[in-house]
């Protein structure tokens, strides 16, 4: 199959000035996209570079892909296939929203590759007026689909959705964000978990983050940044982003404590909000017509809104969360296969949850908390399940 971004490759035109023209442009892109992404790479490493990259032209990307079948992710802003590249299969991952930073997703995922919780990036092309980033290829199925995805789930489905393995994606997403916060010159605010955002690889089990393409380092001797334009996905915001444009680390811990009850309810964030009174929550974004609009849970809202404009809420798991115990608001998977038996867990693990989707920024946790407390969970988890 050809894909619309290589249309202009597929033609088959005699006149070499048109090629010579094609090739132009290849080279135009190159520049262009190799000073930011070079840009990128030195701003994040101080000139210390992890892992290299390797580069490939727009044709080698075109004849790697052109007899794929497979389309492993289809959103508005990305399109990830499959294809074959040295005679082994990859993913290839094209970018359609400019608002995207696709050239410091480059530069960061590849800092990131050596993880075992982020896909690793083999390579990118740059010949493209949007680069193309190629990972490497793991059996694999979207978080989001995984947990809403699942009306008749077969056995191995409920495998892969037991308590135990939702604490291990817990864990190996903060890991992930935890690295982003501490790991680098200065802190890197995600600024997009959800689930979409996180593939789990079906051999080892280890969850997967996949797109940094809206992340931004806070300025250094900084705890704070703030930001004219809201972006992310509507639903996993923090409120003082949504309200006053502020980031710092407990932005991301705001998300990733909704990407949390939502590994617990087995619920995407416009079924958690269907559930909240919005009468008590003053002026609100209608959730189910964001949902409709952007098709799906998986497209960022990429709420580029101005903090001047828009009016944003919280959330609002604690409604959510007030209105029944732990028991009833947990996914019936994992009930079906422990029963009340880990309700402790349950309950610790909601508290939690709570801390992490604070109103305030200062009563929430940082990542580094958050993460030995998922590594105390897990570790009791399985000393009691032996």
């Amino acid at each position: 199959m050809v894909m619309p971004f290589f249309r202009v490759l597929a033609a088959k035109n005699p006149l070499s000035s048109a090629s010579a023209v094609r090739r132009k442009k290849e080279h135009d892109c190159y520049l262009k996209n190799g000073s930011a992404v070079l840009e990128e790479f030195l701003a994040l490493c101080d000139g210390n570079c992890r892992i290299p990259i390797r580069y490939f032209s727009a044709v080698e990307i075109n004849n790697a892909i052109k007899h794929s079948k497979t389309i492993i992710l289809d959103r508005a802003d990305v399109y990830v296939v499959t294809g074959l590249l040295d005679n082994r299969p990859v993913f290839v991952r094209f970018n359609a929203w400019e608002c995207n930073n696709i050239h410091r997703d480059i530069a960061i995922t590849a800092q990131m590759s050596h993880l075992k919780n982020v896909l690793r990036l083999v390579g990118c092309c740059l010949e493209l007026e949007q680069s193309v980033m190629v990972y490497e290829y793991v059996e694999a199925i979207s978080l989001c689909d995984l947990l809403y995805k699942k009306s008749n789930p077969d056995d191995q489905t409920r495998k892969s959705l037991c308590w135990g393995n939702r604490l291990r994606v817990a864990r190996d997403v903060a890991s992930a964000v935890l690295f982003l916060h501490t790991e680098f010159t200065t802190p890197i605010i995600h600024r997009n978990i959800k689930p979409s955002n996180v593939i789990i690889d079906e051999k080892s089990g280890v969850a997967k983050i996949v797109d940094f393409s809206l992340s931004i380092s806070l300025p250094p001797g900084e705890l704070e940044l703030q930001d004219e334009w809201v972006r992310g996905t509507i639903g996993y915001i923090a409120p003082e982003y949504q309200q006053q444009g502020i980031i710092t680390q407990k932005t991301d811990v705001y998300s990733f404590g909704v990407l949390l009850f939502q590994l617990l309810t087995g619920k995407d964030v416009y079924g958690i909000s269907n559930r909240v009174d919005s009468t008590n929550l003053g002026k609100r974004i209608n959730f189910e017509e964001a949902a409709e609009s952007n098709i799906a849970e998986g497209s960022s809202v990429d709420s580029t809104y101005s903090t001047e404009t828009i009016d944003f809420i919280n959330i609002a798991t604690d409604p959510y969360i007030e209105e029944d115990s732990v028991i009833d608001i947990t996914d019936p998977i994992i009930l079906e296969e422990h029963g009340i038996e880990i309700q402790q867990q349950l309950e610790d693990y909601l508290d939690l949850v709570k801390k992490c989707t604070a109103d305030k920024a200062d009563d929430r946790p940082y990542m580094i908390h958050v993460a030995r407390e998922l590594c105390r969970m897990e570790k009791s988890f399985r000393s009691w399940s032996k």
